[in-house]
C-alpha cells in the first residue's frame, strides 16, 4: 500500500509529465507565430509572450476550454493507464476484495415484504496487504526516481556554480566619480532606491547584473578605458531596465522550471529564445529612453562589446548585456525595426491575441471537465436550498461539502425506486464513461458504481467485479458460486449491503447491484476502525436514510491546491452528517465522479478528463 506521501509524490510526477506535454505543444505553436512575425512585434511584445508559457508551467491547475486541443483528441487509452497507475492500488478480482474483509452474515430489516441486507457480524477492520493487489508499475516509479535525481542533480550543480561564481567576483569597488555620478543619475530616472554597488571583477566577461536580494553590477576590468561615457552610459541603463523588470528574478524561476522538466528539450530551448527576447526588450525599452540619434550610437555600443568581450556564463540569478554574434544580429535588426512603432503595434496586437488563443488551445483541459453552477435554469433557488431535502426542480439536490483535507460533493435523491444501474453495454470489451451511461439510460444525474478488473492490462473498465445486477437480472459474474459483497437496491427502493451469492439474489428481490467494499454504516452505527486502513485518496459511496433517501457522496483528491482526499473514516462521517443508516464505499481514486444534467460537478484528479468504468448508480427522471 502507497503511504500518502508516495501517492502525492507520484501524483506530482504525473502532473508534470502532463504539464511538459502541454507546454512543447504551447512552445511549437508560440515558436511558429513568432517566425511568421518575427520582426513585425514590437520587442517588448516578443518577451511578454513568454510568460504564457510561464504561467502554464506553474499553474496547478488549467480552466477549461471548448477550444481546447484535448476536447478533439482520443486519449482514452492513454487516459486510462495513468489512471490505473496513479490509483493506489486496483483490485484483481471480487473474490479476492471480499478477502480484505471481515466474516458477514445477512439479517433481515425492515417492515412487510421489503427486506434490507445489512452486515450484522463482526465489524470491519482495515484492510490487510495481500498478494493479490496490484501495486504501482515498476517502470512508471522507477521514471519517477530518475526524473527526481536528474531534480536532485541539476539543483546541487545550479546552487554550487552560482555559489562559487558569487564567491570569486572580488571586492573591486568602481571609485571613478564620473562613472559613478551618470550611474547615479540614470537610477534616480529610473526611480531605482535599491542600492546597486558597482564592481570590477575578472569573472566576467561581459557588463552582468548578478544577485536577487544584493544585487551588483559587475564590469570586466578596463572597462572604463575602452568605452567612451556615453557608451558606458547606454550599458548602466540597459542593466538598470533589467533590475527595474526584475529579469534577474525571472531568470531564477525559468531555471527552477528547466530544472522540474530537465528531460524536456523544448523547454530548455524555449528559455535560451527567451533570454535573448530579454535582453532585446532591454534594448527596446533603453533606446525608447535615449533620443533618436544617439540610437545609433547604442547599436555601436552593442557591437563594440561583441567584438571586445565575449558572452559571460548564463547563471540563475544573473542577466548580461553581451551575447552571440547572432543574437547580437537579432538586437540590432530590432532596434533599427523598432522606428515603425505604429505598423509594429497592429502587428503586435495580432501576436498576442495569437498566442492567448493558443495558450486555451494547448494549456486549457477539455471542456467535459468543467463544474458549471448548479441548476442552471433556476440560479435563484439553488443558494437557496435547505439541509433538509426538498423536491425541486428536477427532483435532485447536490451540495459541496468540505474537511480538512478535502473537497467533494453531496447528490440526495428523494425517491430512492429512481436509482437505476447503468452497465456498459460492450461488457469485456470496452467501458463507459460515467457521463456516457447517464445519458445512454435516459437519467439526469449518476456516479461511478462498482469496481472492474483487467485482466488484459488494458485498464479500460470493460470487466465488471464481482456480481452485478441490471433490472433484476445477473448481467455478469465473474465470482461463480462464491460470495461477493453486494452494494445495490431491492425492488422497494432498500439499500442492501453484504455478501452474497449468485443464487440468493432472486430470493432478496435484488433490483440493481455492484460489488464493492467496504460497508462503513449498518443499522445507524459506523463499523469502520480508525481512518479505515485504505489511506487517502479520491472517494465515492453511496448511503441511504431512514426515510429512504438515497445519498451519493465524490470526493476530491489527489490535486494539493484543491482536495488531497479522504480516508474511509472522512467518508463515513459525510455519511453521519447527512443521517445515513446504511451506507458503503464504491471505486474511488481516478473513477470517483459525479455527473447532473450533462455536466461533471466535481473536480477529477486525471487531466485527460472522465476514466472508463464499467458500472454507474444512475438517476432516472
Amino acid at each position: 500500500m502507497l503511504t500518502l506521501s508516495q501517492a502525492n509524490y507520484l501524483s506530482f510526477f504525473n502532473w508534470v509529465l502532463i504539464t511538459s506535454a502541454k507546454a512543447s505543444i504551447f512552445i511549437i505553436f508560440l515558436l511558429g507565430v513568432k517566425f511568421v512575425l518575427r520582426y513585425k512585434i514590437r520587442a517588448g511584445f516578443q518577451y511578454m509572450l513568454w510568460s504564457v508559457l510561464i504561467i502554464g508551467l506553474v499553474l496547478p491547475w488549467t480552466p477549461n476550454s471548448p477550444i481546447s486541443v484535448y476536447n478533439y483528441l482520443d486519449l482514452s487509452h492513454l487516459q486510462q493507464k495513468v489512471a490505473s497507475i496513479i490509483d493506489r492500488t486496483i483490485p484483481s478480482s471480487s473474490a479476492n476484495l471480499a478477502n480484505q474483509q471481515s466474516t458477514f452474515e445477512l439479517t433481515a430489516v425492515g417492515d412487510g415484504d421489503s427486506q434490507m441486507a445489512v452486515v450484522s457480524s463482526e465489524t470491519l477492520g482495515p484492510r490487510e496487504k495481500s498478494n493479490t493487489w496490484i501495486s504501482f508499475p515498476f517502470v512508471y516509479r522507477l521514471m519517477s526516481y530518475i526524473w527526481l535525481l536528474g531534480v536532485l542533480i541539476l539543483t546541487i550543480l545550479t546552487v554550487i556554480v552560482n555559489k562559487r561564481f558569487s564567491k570569486n567576483i572580488g571586492h573591486a569597488v568602481v571609485t571613478d566619480q564620473g562613472l559613478l555620478s551618470e550611474f547615479n543619475k540614470l537610477k534616480a530616472d529610473l526611480k531605482i532606491i535599491t542600492e546597486i554597488p558597482l564592481l570590477k571583477s575578472r569573472q566576467v566577461n561581459s557588463p552582468s547584473l548578478l544577485g536577487l536580494s544584493r544585487p551588483r553590477l559587475l564590469l570586466p576590468i578596463g572597462i572604463e578605458e575602452r568605452f567612451s561615457l556615453e557608451q558606458l552610459n547606454h550599458i548602466f541603463l540597459h542593466e538598470l531596465i533589467h533590475f527595474k523588470r526584475k529579469d534577474v528574478w525571472i531568470n531564477c524561476l525559468t531555471q527552477l522550471l528547466i530544472i522540474c522538466h530537465w528531460f524536456n528539450p523544448l523547454i530548455w530551448y524555449a528559455f535560451y529564445r527567451m533570454r535573448e527576447d530579454q535582453e532585446i526588450s532591454c534594448d527596446a525599452l533603453a533606446t525608447a529612453r535615449i533620443d533618436a540619434e544617439q540610437c545609433s550610437d547604442y547599436a555601436y555600443t552593442l557591437l563594440k562589446l561583441a567584438e571586445t568581450y565575449s558572452a559571460t556564463p548564463r547563471l540563475a540569478g544573473m542577466a548580461s548585456l553581451c551575447g552571440s554574434n547572432s543574437q547580437i544580429k537579432k538586437r540590432l535588426i530590432m532596434i533599427k525595426s523598432s522606428e515603425n512603432h505604429r505598423s509594429s503595434a497592429k502587428w503586435s496586437l495580432l501576436g498576442v491575441v495569437a498566442i492567448v488563443l493558443l495558450a486555451f488551445t494547448s494549456f486549457a483541459s477539455p471542456q467535459a471537465m468543467a463544474n458549471p453552477p448548479l441548476y442552471e435554469k433556476e440560479p435563484e433557488q439553488a443558494n437557496m436550498l435547505p439541509k433538509e431535502f426538498s423536491d425541486i426542480s428536477s427532483g435532485v439536490i447536490v451540495e459541496d461539502i468540505s474537511g480538512e483535507k478535502f473537497k467533494g460533493k453531496v447528490m440526495l435523491i428523494k425517491d430512492p425506486t429512481r436509482i437505476k444501474l447503468a452497465v456498459t453495454k460492450d461488457i469485456g470489451v470496452m467501458g463507459e464513461r460515467v457521463s456516457e451511461l447517464v445519458k445512454a439510460r435516459g437519467a439526469i444525474a449518476g456516479i461511478n458504481a462498482g469496481g472492474f478488473y483487467d485482466p488484459n492490462g488494458k485498464g479500460n473498465g470493460a470487466f465488471p467485479d464481482g456480481l452485478t445486477v441490471q433490472n433484476g437480472k445477473l448481467v455478469d459474474n465473474n465470482v461463480g458460486e462464491n460470495e461477493a459483497n453486494i452494494v445495490g437496491f431491492d425492488d422497494q427502493g432498500k439499500l442492501v449491503l453484504g455478501k452474497m451469492r449468485a443464487n440468493q439474489l432472486e430470493a432478496r428481490h435484488i433490483r440493481e447491484a455492484v460489488t464493492f467494499a467496504p460497508n462503513l454504516i449498518r443499522e445507524g452505527k459506523s463499523v469502520i476502525l480508525e481512518d479505515g486502513g485504505w489511506g487517502i485518496a479520491p472517494r465515492t459511496g453511496i448511503g441511504q436514510r431512514a426515510d429512504g433517501t438515497v445519498i451519493f457522496v465524490v470526493i476530491d483528491g489527489r490535486q494539493p491546491t484543491w482536495s488531497i482526499g479522504a480516508t474511509l473514516s472522512d467518508l463515513t462521517k459525510v455519511f453521519e452528517d447527512y443521517h445515513a443508516v446504511n451506507a458503503v464505499n464504491l471505486d474511488g481514486g481516478s473513477s470517483s465522479e459525479m455527473v447532473f444534467q450533462g455536466k461533471v460537478q466535481n473536480k477529477l484528479p486525471n487531466v485527460f478528463g472522465e476514466r472508463y468504468v464499467s458500472t454507474a448508480f444512475v438517476v432516472t427522471p
